[in-house]
Formats: structure tokens, C-alpha cells, sequence
């Protein structure tokens, strides 16, 4: 029996729950009535994280379980670059089922693993997989579970690992050529599959017409795919990630009304469909093997994404900075390995290899050059990034630098000062605005208050994160008054370091 036998199809994804940050009540409130009806309506699996919705989604949860008697199974999640050791893992898992107001959970999720390399260091003593065992043994999780965020070579070699037997990938219309290798492989080894971004990251959702070729008869598009995300045998469960009721009872007729097409038909319909757009890369990979090492079948793939109308993301509005954002965002929530070039330096040297061979004929080599030129200017490199942490830290005389708000953002910045500057002259201080959070450590450095930015008078403090960070910056400017530097990481033109 798997992992994920017996659940409604459809699982609740809560990382787009109407909230705008912590101080959000009525967001909350909001979440956590939108959480009940789809319980009311069947829904038994929840998708969620403790940084999910401005990092309040588990108190939404919370609030949601105590006004209802519908249960369901959660998830708690632990990024392996965050939470090093058994401990540490521990530490992180126990936190969220006390925050969602629980004894224990069904699913431990090693999150995000981003290459086999990152998957070996899970498993290693001592590190996070020791500590889920541990968490197993004490009966305060059931199932050890993880997401893919690898190539397709990489998330086929740790399905076959048994290490897991329920796994969470982004699976759709958009990367369907490329994954199914994956979702066969899950099959074949009795691993049981929960779909993630099985509308395109919204893609799909806000480009209805381009995508009406996956609909059957009398079906609306949006339906459609997730019809054929969940048409797989080895998907179980197919997440929904929602805002508002009306998406909640749009996607539920997915799985509560009958298709005319079986699945069997409709896959092999759609798949033929996907093969014949013009100008959209189907993941054919005979371009693979580039001289130069470029992942040119994935960037191609990716790139599919201009096709269509910008997505909006993040609190942002421009358009070409949209048309980024979904771009480079692809990289990293469609399934496949993220490229992150060192530099904007295109190393292709127009041998033609590529296009000769592209069963689509599309005119790869300028593609490729224009992926380079775009990821140089909105900070998608590694010597763009070091060259603003640079900008912003190195040589300034700084005695004490302050992060607002702690997370993956500025681990990032800490890591990039660390490796290219050495240990720093000046202290590093990060705060949150999240109770739960003052006094506990990330990275080895203790969380603060932000009443504590007073007492400790950092020179400076740095925005790292991207969806909230005008919204934070007006929350922090009047300490400008006192010689505070109040300064945001991401430029305007810059897509999120973080997606």
C-alpha cells in the first residue's frame, strides 16, 4: 500500500493563501476559512511549510483544525543547507507541528533536493534523513518523504534509492516531455507521487487560449490539466495551491466530476497536442551533449515561458521584469536542475550542433545568447550577486550588519560575504518579525526582535528578501532618523535570488 493510497486526489497547497505578512489577521482568518471548506469538501493532504504565505500559513492551519472537526495529514519540511544535522532537523520539524497545534505529523519532507550531491549529504550520519529516523522511531512522524528540484537523470537515481516512497514533483503541460522519465521511474519503484505546480506555476492558469489544446469536450482549460497532471498512474495526489474559494471550487470539479476521456486517451491526446506547437521546445533532447557544456535542452525548455503573457509574481508589475521572473523562476519550480551561470559570459561558439539536430527547428544559438545576456542583468549569475554583496558590505567600515528578516535570503548574502571575503570585521545580526522565531538560531547566529534594532544599532540593515521588501523597507525607514543604512537587496530589475 502507498504512502499516499486513500487520500482525496486533490491536496491543499498553502503557499498562496491570501496573506501579505505577519501582522496580517484578517489574512489568516481568510486562510484559514478557505482551509476548512476544502476539508468540508474532502480534502485530506496539506502541502505546507513554515515559510509558506509570509511564513503564517501553519497558523492559518491552526486556526482552521481548532474550528472544525475534518482532519487531515500535514507536512512538515526541512531544507537540507538550513538544517545541517539529526538535531537540527529534529529541532525544525517539532517547531512546525507545534506550530500547526499538533502532536505529531504524517509526512517529514526532505525539501527542495536540488542534485544527487545534495541528496548524499541528506543521507550522510548524523545529517537531516538520521534525524526524520529519529523523529519515526519517537512517533511523531509516520512517513519520510521529499521534493525534487533535480534533473531528471539526478531525481531518477534517488527514486531508486528507496530512501523515499512518496515524492513531490512539478509535473504539467509545460514539462510533461521531460518529466513522465521521472513518473515512470516512481512507478516502476512503487513510489507514490504528489504533483506540485501542476498548472505551470500559474502559467497555464493565466494563458488560456495558448493551452486549449489540452481540453476535451465541454471542458474549461484550467480543468483540463489538471486532469492530465493527475492522468498518470504514479500520481496520487495533485496539489492545489489556492487563494480564494472561487479557485477551490473550480479545481475540485477536476476530480469530483467524471471525464469523458480516459486517462490513457487523454495523455496520449495532449502529448501529440504538445508535440505540434510552433516555436515551443517538446523536450525531444536531441540537443543535449553541447561541446561547451551548456544545458542547452533545458535552457530551451525553459524558455517556453516567453511564449506567453507575464505572470504576475512576487508584488511586481513590470512586464518585462514579469517576463523574467516566470523565465528564471522555471528554472527552479518546473523540475528539472537550476542553471545558474558563473557570469553572463556565453561560452557557445556557434558550431550549430544544436539547431541541426532540433526536431522543431528553432534557432537555438541566438536563444542561448539571449539566456546569457538576460541572466547578467537581472542578477542571475554568481559574479553579479558577488558584485553586489560587495557593493553593499565589503570595505565599509561596518561594525554590525543587520538582516531583516532571517531565511534563505540571507543565508545567502552570508554565504557570499563568507566566500569571497573571509570571515567578516563587522558582526553579523538578523531579526524577524515572527515571535517563534527570537531566540532561536539559523546559520549559527541568534534571531532578534525587531524592538532589539535599537539596543543593538547595526550601521546598516539589509532587505534580503524580495515578495515583501518594499513593504518591510517602510516599516524600517524611520530608523534612517537615528543613521540606521536601511537598504534592499534586489535592485528593481533584479528577479528574486531566492524563488
Amino acid at each position: 500500500m502507498g504512502v499516499f493510497d486513500n487520500y482525496f486526489p486533490m491536496g491543499l497547497g498553502t503557499g498562496r493563501f491570501p496573506i501579505i505578512g505577519p501582522d496580517d489577521s484578517e489574512g489568516v482568518e481568510k486562510s484559514a476559512q478557505l482551509t476548512i471548506k476544502a476539508l468540508e469538501a474532502g480534502v485530506n493532504y496539506i502541502d505546507t511549510a513554515y515559510a509558506y504565505s509570509a511564513g503564517m500559513s501553519n497558523a492559518a492551519l491552526k486556526l482552521a483544525f481548532s474550528g472544525t472537526k475534518k482532519t487531515a495529514d500535514v507536512t512538515v519540511k526541512v531544507m537540507h543547507d538550513m538544517d545541517k544535522t539529526a538535531d537540527e532537523a529534529r529541532k525544525r520539524a517539532e517547531m512546525q507541528i507545534t506550530s500547526l497545534g499538533l502532536e505529531k505529523a504524517k509526512f517529514f519532507v526532505c525539501w527542495t533536493i536540488p542534485t544527487y550531491e545534495a541528496f548524499q549529504d541528506i543521507m550522510r550520519k548524523d545529517g537531516v534523513y538520521d534525524g526524520a529516523l529519529k523523529l519515526k522511531n519517537e512517533g511523531l512522524i509516520e512517513h519520510i518523504c521529499c521534493s525534487l528540484h533535480a534533473s531528471v537523470e539526478d531525481s531518477i537515481k534517488i527514486i531508486k534509492s528507496d530512501a523515499f516512497k512518496g515524492v513531490t514533483i512539478s509535473y504539467s503541460l509545460l514539462n510533461a516531455m521531460q518529466i513522465t522519465p521521472v513518473l515512470d521511474a516512481a512507478l516502476e519503484h512503487n513510489v507514490d507521487v504528489a504533483v506540485m505546480n501542476p498548472l505551470g506555476g500559474g502559467i497555464i492558469a493565466q494563458n488560456l487560449n495558448f493551452f486549449s489544446f489540452a481540453a476535451g469536450e465541454n471542458e474549461n482549460t484550467v480543468i483540463a490539466a489538471l486532469r492530465f497532471a493527475k492522468a498518470h498512474p504514479a500520481v496520487k495526489i495533485l496539489l492545489s495551491g489556492l487563494s480564494n474559494e472561487s479557485e477551490l471550487n473550480e479545481n475540485l470539479i477536476a476530480f469530483t466530476e467524471k471525464a469523458k476521456e480516459s486517462n490513457d486517451e487523454r495523455t496520449v491526446r495532449v502529448m501529440k497536442e504538445i508535440k505540434g506547437i510552433d516555436n515551443f521546445c517538446v523536450n525531444c533532447n536531441y540537443c543535449e551533449n553541447c561541446p561547451k557544456g551548456i544545458p542547452v535542452a533545458e535552457l530551451m525548455n525553459k524558455r517556453n515561458t516567453l511564449l506567453f503573457a507575464p505572470t504576475e509574481r512576487y508584488n511586481r508589475i513590470a512586464p518585462e521584469l514579469l517576463r523574467n521572473i516566470s523565465l528564471f523562476y522555471s528554472h527552479s519550480h518546473l523540475g528539472t536542475a537550476e542553471w545558474f551561470p558563473d557570469s553572463p559570459n556565453n561560452p557557445c561558439n556557434r558550431c550549430g550542433k544544436c539547431e541541426k539536430i532540433c526536431t522543431q527547428k528553432l534557432n537555438i544559438i541566438d536563444a542561448i545568447d539571449d539566456m546569457y545576456d538576460r541572466a547578467g542583468k537581472v542578477c542571475y549569475t554568481l559574479e553579479s550577486r558577488k558584485e553586489r554583496v560587495g557593493e553593499l558590505l565589503a570595505d565599509k567600515g561596518y561594525k554590525k550588519v543587520g538582516l531583516y528578516p532571517n531565511g534563505g535570503f540571507a543565508n545567502m548574502v552570508v554565504d557570499l560575504y563568507n566566500r569571497y571575503w573571509g570571515e567578516p570585521e563587522f558582526e553579523w545580526l538578523q531579526f524577524n518579525s515572527d515571535p517563534k522565531m527570537w531566540g532561536e538560531k539559523m546559520g549559527g547566529l541568534p534571531i532578534h526582535s525587531p524592538e532589539d534594532i535599537n539596543k543593538l544599532k547595526p550601521d546598516v540593515i539589509i532587505i534580503p528578501t524580495y515578495r515583501h521588501d518594499k513593504a518591510i523597507y517602510e516599516g524600517l525607514k524611520h530608523h534612517e532618523e537615528t543613521g540606521i543604512k536601511i537598504i534592499k537587496l534586489h535592485r528593481d530589475t533584479d528577479v528574486p535570488w531566492v524563488f
